[in-house]
């Protein structure tokens, strides 16, 4: 990665940004708004604690990746040093044909 880990943890998240906040805003159980500002904060804080926070929002509310999307988190977490088992652990809903 070229971009320094903040930058590139800021990028996902405004990439992802979209579908995320259809998908919590609008939940039918577990509504949140606003989870893209509180994010990027988060990533100001601490890069690293901004994108664990991130993996665990698309996860726990199943938002679809592109299999490039998913490639890019390793690659972020291995530069965040966090291991593969952190970021990957088989929660990711990830679509082949998905277009990033």
């Amino acid at each position: 990665m070229n971009a320094p880990p903040a930058q590139a943890v800021a990028a996902e998240v405004d990439s992802v940004g979209p579908a995320l906040e259809q998908a919590t805003a609008h939940h039918s159980y577990s509504p949140l708004d606003s989870v893209v500002p509180a994010l990027r904060r988060a990533v100001d804080i601490d890069p690293d604690l901004g994108f664990r926070l991130l993996l665990r929002a698309l996860k726990g509310y199943f938002v679809p990746i592109s299999e490039i999307r998913y490639e890019r988190y390793l690659a972020l977490g291995n530069e965040l040093g966090l291991g593969e088992d952190v970021v990957d652990d088989q929660d990711f809903n990830i679509w082949p044909d998905l277009v990033d």
